[in-house]
């Protein structure tokens, strides 16, 4: 496998994706907090959910064979 090196245009452009999906990511993340204390406050519920965690930080790799 050959790899090569991305020209300033290129990197810019990768620059400028990151950001807009870190700014998305945010708003995405803030929203859902919103949701949940909202329906959490609806509920009368003290409690918050909590996700159980990953177990090798791998989660979004295919399964082999899935290719």
């Amino acid at each position: 496998m050959s790899y090569r090196r991305l020209t300033p245009e290129e990197i810019e452009d990768l620059r400028a994706e990151m950001r807009a999906s870190g700014q998305w990511m945010k708003a995405e993340l803030a929203e859902r907090r919103r949701q949940r204390a909202e329906s959490e406050a609806g509920a009368g519920s003290t409690e918050s959910v909590q996700s159980p965690p990953m177990s090798n930080g791998k989660a979004s790799e295919s399964a082999p064979g899935d290719e």
